[in-house]
């Protein structure tokens, strides 16, 4: 199995139920992609902001997750995450870029953005993650 399966295989439940997915892993680095559904939007049919923080939060956290083979594989838990919403997304698949800006080994820090199917910006995010150390 990859270290990319391997990374989708730990996704919560929620994240799955989400939809969105790892498209490109590498240390400090993850790219990511969500395809719009009818339930991921708000009453007025654009991109409910829950699906901004929750679709950042994941992308943040798996930059900071990246592991290589033979390693074992990591997991967190989100500190905090502040999230900007620049703009409206009424269809096509959510691109997101995350990236880890440093940390130690208890504690890391992400930014990420997501942009839509024309590369408009939609949402960005800078988040604190704990790791979760085996016990």
């Amino acid at each position: 199995m990859s270290r990319l399966d391997d990374a989708v295989q730990q996704m919560s439940g929620f994240n799955r139920l989400l939809g969105g997915h790892l498209v490109d892993w590498a240390p400090d680095l993850a790219r990511t992609e969500l395809t719009l559904r009818p339930e991921l939007m708000n009453s007025q049919g654009i991109v409910h902001g829950g699906v901004y923080c929750s679709f950042l939060d994941f992308t943040c956290g798996m930059a900071g997750l990246y592991f290589d083979e033979g390693e074992t594989r990591k997991t967190c838990v989100t500190l905090s995450l502040t999230t900007n919403f620049v703009s409206a997304v009424a269809e096509g698949v959510l691109h997101g870029s995350g990236r880890r800006t440093g940390g130690g080994r208890s504690i890391f820090y992400a930014q990420a953005e997501l942009r839509d199917d024309a590369g408009n910006l939609a949402a960005t995010a800078m988040g604190t993650f704990k790791y979760n150390h085996p016990r």
